[in-house]
């Protein structure tokens, strides 16, 4: 019965939440579409916040695809914590684990901060900016947070509080959706990135130490040699459960990185031209929507490459063990091991672009490419 109830809540919050951004991304659609069918100017076509509009069609997109494969994310989950180091013992091991943690938590709490005292820039500046007014005597009446179409006029009295609060819980929504995807995608990709150092750690300590002092070691003629075989194996099937593991991730999360990539560059490139020329009144708000744009593709492509990095360090372990000092049929071994190593793992955008710090820096380029021509095209009174 209390499950029942679980799951009742759960798919309500999922059709009120879903409804709603539908809704407001339908009327931010339907404000573009008029600017365009009515050959706007460049100032009114990209200061109809058309920025919020690539924002809502990304956390619609996430939220989507965090609902049609929310199995996969679960099994994913159950997966991690079966395969998480409830204990380290090795110091440099230690370290590694506790620093992981570390900048995973202030990274969430940092991009959790982008996005909500922006999203709350922006409900409360219509009110701010009527205070403002009615303390210098200025007639005025409370605007609205966003630009939106409506099958009706908006500006009556009792349709203006309903689209107000409408339009706050639906930024509110949003940004939810933005994070649930993007928290999740940053906490995963951190612990697997944390794993593949540990394992790294492991591989480089094998045939090291004392062969003196080392129970299960072989002598050919004449000469001691490791014999490590058992824990090549450990770590090969380790090192394979970490490579489904992130096959896996990316699947479940190449479309929503597609979004990612095909939409950020023209949603920092508008709110750059928004800023610099336009809406006064919101430079505040659009600057934290600029700081959250470029904190969540810059999480984004930091972990992917963070990934792919931990990868290659996992191959620069074994060079860097004792398999000189091992027997013939440990060094084999580890040569298959090498072998695998040499394709790096990585994320991808819906398998078209692998994801890394160049993915970010290319996206930073396109922006201020799109920024330029809008410049050049835009003519100030």
């Amino acid at each position: 019965m209390k499950l029942c109830n679980i799951k009742v809540k759960t798919y309500t919050a999922f059709v009120i939440s879903s409804t709603l951004l539908v809704t407001m991304l339908a009327g931010e659609i339907g404000c573009v579409a008029v600017k365009m069918l009515s050959f706007a100017s460049i100032e009114e076509f990209v200061g109809s916040y058309l920025h919020i509009a690539g924002y809502d069609t990304m956390s619609f997109g996430k939220l989507i695809t965090i609902w049609y494969m929310r199995h996969t994310f679960r099994k994913l989950v159950d997966e991690l914590a079966d395969i998480w180091p409830v204990s380290v013992l090795d110091k440099e091991a230690k370290n590694i684990k506790n620093d992981s943690l570390t900048s995973l938590r202030r990274r969430q709490i940092m991009y959790a901060f982008w996005n909500v005292l922006g999203v709350w820039l922006y409900n409360l500046t219509p009110i701010a900016v009527l205070l403002y007014r009615k303390i210098r005597g200025i007639p005025s009446e409370l605007g609205f947070v966003w630009q939106l179409a409506y099958p009706f006029d908006k500006t009556k009295p009792v349709y203006h509080e309903i689209v107000y609060i409408f339009e706050t819980c639906s930024g509110i929504i949003s940004v939810c959706c933005m994070l649930g995807s993007d928290l999740l995608f940053m906490t995963m990709a951190s612990h697997i990135s944390m794993l593949l150092r540990l394992l790294s750690v492991r591989i480089r300590d094998l045939a090291s130490g004392d062969l003196n002092n080392y129970d299960n070691n072989i002598i050919t003629n004449g000469d001691i040699y490791f014999d490590c075989y058992d824990e090549i194996v450990s770590v090969v099937k380790i090192h394979q459960r970490l490579i489904q593991y992130i096959y896996d991730l990316e699947d479940a999360f190449c479309v929503v990185n597609l979004i990612n990539v095909l939409l950020s560059s023209v949603n920092i490139c508008c709110v750059v031209f928004t800023i610099v020329f336009l809406e006064p009144w919101m430079e505040m708000s659009n600057k934290f929507f600029l700081g959250a744009a470029l904190t969540q593709m810059g999480i984004v492509c930091w972990y992917a490459d963070d990934i792919y990095r931990a990868s290659i360090g996992v191959s620069d372990a074994v060079y860097e063990s004792g398999w000189y000092k091992s027997n013939t049929r440990c060094q084999r071994a580890l040569l298959v091991v090498l072998q695998r190593l040499q394709k790096p793992l990585y994320f991808t955008a819906l398998k078209f672009r692998t994801i890394t710090m160049m993915t970010y820096s290319s996206i930073l380029t396109t922006a201020y490419s799109y920024f330029t021509l809008l410049y050049t095209s835009y003519k100030p009174n």
